[in-house]
């Protein structure tokens, strides 16, 4: 082989000297070498391939210098070279860039020519894609059918791909009718720019839908909002439907333009409904040739299911329906304690679990603590059911200290009079002929706000034993606050003789068990409703455990739960026969193996707001490829998380069930605009909820709400009756008596025919000429209820994480009772401890309410409080007087307002009084009243004499 040719010049020592340059230049081969011995570039050789060179250029002066330009701009000089060597180097190195870029040149156009071949190759093979595209283009988005996520998506994907293969040198190779179809493509690659296109077609269609969504509905006009949700056709159609908008109307509706315009067999159709009554309206409105279509509830879908698969109607236990099951578990509770080996865990779980401790101070009224306990089920170790928690610990003590006793039996002599009925003490010990009270009394004596003539019945009983020679021992609920009734009590006990022994805890764990077994089986009934609904695992409840309340308290239920479950399953399998949530699990079960194969192309769902985990589930199994959604609900309304529904489903379903789009029914033709403003203006404040509006398609004005201000609910219920009277639209009217609980009716003395009673969950989907909501106060008992559900129930019912608004669902129920009425909504409120709803309402639309009664005035000095009678004459208390002590006396001046004090002033809740009383200095609480002395004549005294003496001469 030949060596490489190289012909180099270096430069003089020097200009080296003076310029720190190159020592030399070479070419080697196809390489230009520039070497150094200082500088910057010390002992290196930069090389340099001729392809790179741009230009070279050599210039003679003393010395000749090379400059060499690269294709990138970058610039290399040396100089010093002596010119005939330069000459040579500049000559040869030129030769060499010219031939380089001779062939590259030639390679590119090679390159080039191989390149075009392909575009015009790729555009042969493309083109008719691209035509076929546009055709599936137009056909899609003609406006003739509605274009369906599931249907488009994969178009668009096939489109996408498409048009990115029609780039550069392709595109310019397109026969003219593909380079068309190109320019109408290429504008919705992007999936955001398709589906706006996808969007406004659709918007098109349902538009034009709308004459023939009418004419095949049945004869109830529909309005143009109804019609487009009808019409549209998506994988899963969200139909938001507020209050009085006609959602029966639109799935009726939905139905009949399915059969009548786009030619959908009614058997190819499923309603399903949440109860029987709902399943009953749709189908009778399914008349001639809808009546086919399977409108059903999902339990009876499920049932038919599960026939068919099984070739066999499946039997519903008996023991298992919902009236049966509490006994049905009772008996299993039994059982376990029978069971040596099993009973353990029952009797432990029994004797650490009495509830949590609450005050009879920590009540409004003796009726809403007596309620409380009636729920809890406070019973003792010996049986009896008692009546507080600090009477269960006195019962407790004494059974496990051998002590016998009775629970309020009959006083030895008789003492029934026209004030009192037959004394009753709480305990008597037949061995020591004691009687032994627990009064609910503070340290000064006092009862709990709202006991009306407690303590005259306690001085009674304490005349009682003083006229009859008889022994009272007394303890207080202050003793318990502090720590030492028990103390106090076997204090005076031993003080009475009475022997204390020492009872085994087991046997009476046990037969405490047998007494609460029914308590018991009632929360084991609930619980294991929802651990089914929502297809909990043990796993999941475990896991749960740690989240939710005590920990040891709950593993201890899930213990027994677990035992309980495992033998009601084994009865249900040894029997044959299914329970009610069986139903919907195994037929979802059927349908996910195939082994029921769904005939439906459309599943329409009623109040879907109302949806649980195990519904959705079923609904899931029944999404095939071509099957629609039409669901109809209102996350306003979602009242029943006590079911199992979660409202949390309804926000989500497209991670369930596909692609959603959401109409909106904002048009109620159940009320007008004074019931419908302040209504939605008080649901919409929870943020977390859809934002929508809500119009009124009344032309006429109904009388909105009324807040009436009652001591109790049968006299606000008689000033409702009396406004409805004084109506002019008082001709035949209904009226619907809402109450938050059950037990509100027996607080009411009405019989009117025209009156129903119902509690606000019983009253959804019902409507009334007039409503009128009671238990609007400030209370465990009230609305918003304040009362628990039992804290083992949280590790089963639907989480409430994204409900951080506060008393979020007991928003949505207060927003149901108010648009029941069509003309005319009345919420009685107490006047001392108004609902924060009430007052909240009060706040924000106080323009568009009316008012009967008064409101008691808020207390100046407590954010909660307001100014109530004090038991005192002619004054008024803060009603939060365990930890606010102001007093109002009334105003001396105008004799019609009560004064107050806010820092050093007095000032009169009668606006009109000009010269309201002087705040005393002394204490701060009072006010410097006209008082006379024999020794001293007129003087100012302070009103909180005699805990303040501050006088002031006149």
């Amino acid at each position: 082989m030949r060596p490489r040719e190289q012909i180099g010049a270096e430069s003089s020592w020097l200009y080296r000297v003076f310029t720190m340059g190159p020592e030399r230049i070479t070419l080697d081969g196809e390489t230009l070498l520039i070497e150094y011995d200082r500088g910057v570039y010390r002992d290196a050789t930069l090389e340099i391939p001729v392809g790179d060179v741009e230009a070279i250029t050599v210039r003679s002066s003393w010395w000749a210098k090379l400059t060499i330009q690269l294709v990138d701009g970058t610039q290399y000089s040396i100089g010093g070279l002596g010119w005939t060597e330069a000459k040579r180097v500049h000559d040869a190195a030129l030769a060499k860039t010219e031939k380089a870029r001779e062939e590259a040149l030639a390679e590119a156009r090679r390159a080039h020519e191989a390149e075009v071949a392909d575009a015009v190759l790729r555009a042969k093979e493309v083109s008719p894609r691209l035509i076929q595209l546009d055709d599936r283009l137009r056909q899609l988005f003609s406006g003739e059918h509605y274009a369906r996520y599931s249907k488009s998506s994969h178009f668009h994907e096939a489109l996408a791909s498409t048009v990115r293969q029609c780039g550069g040198l392709v595109k310019e190779h397109l026969p003219q009718e593909a380079r068309a179809a190109l320019r109408r493509l290429a504008p919705l690659e992007p999936v955001e720019a398709f589906e706006a296109e996808r969007e406004r077609t659709n918007r098109r269609f349902t538009l034009r839908r709308v004459p023939s969504v009418r004419s095949a509905a049945l004869p109830a006009p529909l309005t143009d909002e109804q019609a487009e949700a009808i019409a549209t056709d998506e994988d899963v159609t969200l139909v938001l439907a507020g209050a009085g908008t006609g959602k029966t109307s639109v799935i009726v509706g939905k139905v009949a333009h399915l059969v009548r315009n786009q030619g959908v067999s009614p058997e190819e159709i499923l309603v399903l409904a949440f109860n029987k009554k709902a399943s009953a309206e749709i189908s009778e409105r399914l008349t001639g040739d809808l009546s086919k279509a399977d409108a059903n509830t999902f339990h009876g879908f499920g049932y038919r299911v599960i026939g068919e698969v099984e070739r066999a109607k499946p039997t519903i236990a008996k023991f298992a329906e919902e009236s049966e099951l509490r006994g049905t578990l009772g008996e299993i509770l039994n059982e376990l304690l029978d069971d040596p080996q099993q009973s353990d865990a029952m009797a432990n779980f029994i004797a650490s679990y009495h509830g949590a401790y609450e005050s009879v101070f920590d009540f409004d009224t003796q009726d809403e603590y007596d309620a409380y306990v009636r729920s809890i089920e406070l019973q003792t170790l010996s049986g009896a059911r008692v009546k507080s928690f600090e009477e269960l610990e006195i019962a407790n003590y004494l059974t496990r200290h051998g002590i016998k006793f009775c629970y309020e039996r009959p006083y030895e002599i008789r003492t029934q009079s026209r004030e009192y009925r037959q004394y009753r003490p709480d305990f008597y010990l037949p061995e020591y002929d004691l009687y032994l009270e627990h009064h609910a009394l503070d340290e000064w004596g006092r009862p709990p706000r709202g006991w009306e003539g407690y303590k005259a019945r306690v001085e009674w009983h304490r005349r009682t034993h003083e006229e009859y020679g008889t022994t009272l021992i007394e303890t207080f609920s202050w003793q318990h606050r502090e720590g030492i009734l028990l103390c106090a009590l076997r204090e005076r006990l031993e003080g009475e003789g009475v022997r204390f022994e020492r009872l085994s805890q087991r046997e009476l764990v046990v037969q405490l068990a047998r007494q609460l077994i029914e308590w018991l089986a009632g929360l084991l009934q609930k619980f294991l409703n929802h651990v089914k609904t929502n297809g909990l695992s043990s796993e999941g409840l475990r896991a749960r455990a740690s989240l939710h309340g005590t920990l040891w308290r709950n593993e201890g239920f899930l213990e027994i739960f677990e035992q309980v479950r495992a033998r009601y399953e084994e009865r249900l399998k040894a029997e044959g026969e299914l329970d009610f949530h069986d139903l919907i699990d195994k037929a979802a079960h059927y349908i996910q193996e195939g082994r029921w194969r769904t005939p439906y192309r459309y599943v329409l769902v009623d109040e879907f707001q109302d949806i649980s985990a195990g519904r959705m589930k079923l609904l899931q199994s029944l999404s095939s490829g071509d099957t629609a959604f039409f669901l109809v609900g209102d996350d306003w309304q979602s009242i029943n998380r006590f079911a199992g529904s979660d409202v949390r489903l309804l926000k989500s379903c497209g991670d369930y069930l596909g692609q959603v789009r959401t109409q909106t029914l904002s048009k109620t033709f159940r009320f007008g605009d004074r019931i419908l403003i302040p209504s939605t203006n008080f649901v919409r404040r929870n943020r977390e909820q859809t934002q929508r509006a809500l119009t009124s398609a009344s032309k006429t004005s109904d009388n909105g709400i009324t807040v009436i201000f009652a001591d109790d609910p049968a006299a606000g219920l008689q000033l409702a009756r009396e406004d409805m009277k004084a109506s002019l639209r008082d001709n035949g009217h209904s009226v619907l008596v809402l109450g938050r609980y059950n037990s509100s009716k027996n607080r009411l003395q009405s019989k009117s025919p025209w009156e129903e009673f119902s509690t606000v969950h019983r009253a959804k989907g019902r409507e009334a000429d007039y409503v009128v909501v009671l238990d609007l106060k400030d209370g465990r008992w009230g609305f918003p209820s304040r009362i628990e559900d039992n804290s083992l129930l949280e590790l089963v019912l639907p989480p409430v994480s994204g409900e951080a608004y506060p008393f979020a669902e007991e928003r949505r129920l207060f927003y149901v009772a108010m648009t029941r009425a069509r003309i005319g909504t009345y919420l009685v409120t107490d006047p001392e401890r108004p609902s924060e709803f009430v007052e909240e309402l009060l706040r924000e639309s106080v323009d568009e309410l009316r008012q009967l009664g008064e409101l008691r005035p808020e207390c100046p000095n407590c954010p909660r409080g307001r100014l109530v009678h004090s038991g005192r004459p002619n004054s008024l208390a803060c009603s939060n007087y365990q930890s606010c002590k102001t007093i109002a006396p009334r105003c001396q001046n105008c004799d019609l307002g009560y004064v107050f004090i806010v820092g050093n002033v007095a000032e009169c809740t009668n606006q009109a009084c000009e010269h309201p009383p002087i705040a005393c200095c002394e204490c701060g609480m009072g006010i410097l009243q006209e008082k006379s002395s024999r020794l001293y004549g007129p003087f100012l005294g302070c009103s909180e004499y005699p805990s303040c003496t501050n006088t002031r001469d006149i």
